[in-house]
């Protein structure tokens, strides 16, 4: 949902970067739990439990903030809203000269709404590029193993013949190359474009996992 509402909510020219702020804010926070996890492990034996515990300190957080952010105006259009979608749209851009951008988002509900049977439409031969592309690229993402490293990397680096103290500092490194990478992205996306960004990103991962 989130990247979602950062999408619907950014200027266009802006969307790619505040799209990789998201991701910005994911590495950050596997790099902070990468810390807390070794600040705490030393503490014995409740320290899990602090660890596992401060993790409802975000999820309040989010869950507190959700209450005062407005809903997107695209999805406001979508459901019927159109007034309030407008009202939305000057509110987070500053100024009431928005008439371009909020005809775009009427004219393209008024468009989606047009179309019957839209899921079964994408099974069509016109649309299988795009279906194979969101179903593959993400599923590739996943199968590259990288969760499994963030998630279980004290447990691997261990099992490698790390100390507990060097499997955790190991850990660490991997949560800082990851959120390094992101800034770097960041930096580059909106220049370079997605495309030269997900190719290179796919040798590294190759020369990398070879």
């Amino acid at each position: 949902a989130i990247p979602l509402y950062l999408s619907e909510m950014a200027p266009t020219h802006l969307r790619g970067g505040l799209n990789m702020m998201f991701q910005v804010a994911t590495t950050f926070g596997i790099f902070t739990a990468n810390m807390i996890n070794f600040g705490t492990h030393n503490i014995k034996p409740w320290g899990w439990r602090l660890s596992l515990g401060l993790a409802a300190v975000p999820a309040l957080l989010m869950t507190v903030g959700g209450i005062f952010i407005p809903e997107t105006p695209n999805s406001l259009v979508e459901r019927g809203s159109k007034e309030k979608g407008r009202k939305v749209l000057e509110k987070i851009r500053g100024t009431k000269d928005v008439d371009a951008e909020f005809q775009d988002m009427v004219d393209a509900s008024e468009f989606a709404n047009s179309i019957k049977h839209p899921f079964r439409n994408i099974l069509e031969k016109r649309y299988r590029p795009e279906l194979v592309i969101a179903i593959f690229m993400p599923a590739f993402q996943i199968l590259t193993g990288i969760n499994s490293i963030l998630f279980y990397a004290p447990v691997l680096f261990q099992s490698m013949g790390f100390g507990r103290d060097a499997s955790l500092y190991s850990s660490a490194l991997t949560g800082g190359v990851l959120l390094l990478s992101t800034f770097l992205s960041i930096a580059t996306v909106d220049r370079l474009g997605r495309r030269p960004l997900l190719i290179s990103g796919g040798i590294q991962m190759i020369i990398c996992q070879v």
